[in-house]
């Protein structure tokens, strides 16, 4: 599963300002092994993703939306999940193709953001694999591109890996 993280800028909490903010000390370096793409707005990011073959699945909890285990996750889809406080956007609400919950039992109405995407992802993962028998969808070149991706972000020594790389194709091509 790939996972890219689409950040919208245009939020009204934010008066118009950016407020996405890379912070190496909370993430601990995972960081680097995101695509992170920032936009302008929630109209132009769900356009864009829904370019790339997306459906977009918000998670709200009203009376429209699907429990995730009554969804089939086999399709690329991008999940949008909001903060505990203010939840998702009217705006990103309405452009959503679906809008989805996770079951909870208790008195609790939502789960810390960081838990409800771990949450998502893994429920995600565990559909399509029982699905499909696996969880990823791309392509071999797709693969072959997010492996070079990670040598090249992994290592303080890029150049050397890309000619061990070289080396190796080398020899098996001989």
């Amino acid at each position: 599963m790939l996972i890219c993280v689409s950040v919208c800028l245009d939020s009204p909490q934010n008066h118009g300002r950016p407020w996405y903010k890379d912070n190496r000390h909370v993430s601990m370096g995972a960081e680097k092994w995101l695509d992170i793409e920032l936009w302008d707005s929630t109209k132009e990011c769900f356009k864009m993703l829904k370019s790339r073959g997306y459906r977009i699945a918000t998670t709200h909890v009203g009376m429209d939306a699907v429990s995730i285990l009554d969804l089939d996750w086999s399709s690329p889809t991008t999940i949008v999940v909001g903060n505990e406080n203010r939840g998702i956007s009217d705006e990103a609400l309405e452009l959503s193709d679906l809008h989805c919950s996770i079951p909870m039992a208790g008195m609790v109405k939502s789960f810390n953001v960081s838990v409800a995407a771990g949450i998502l992802m893994h429920h995600a993962v565990c559909d399509r694999i029982s699905r499909m028998g696996y969880h990823g969808d791309m392509t071999v070149e797709e693969c072959q591109i997010l492996l070079a991706e990670f040598l090249l972000r992994h290592s303080k020594s890029s150049i050397s890996i890309v000619e061990d790389y070289a080396m190796r194709k080398a020899v098996t091509l001989t």
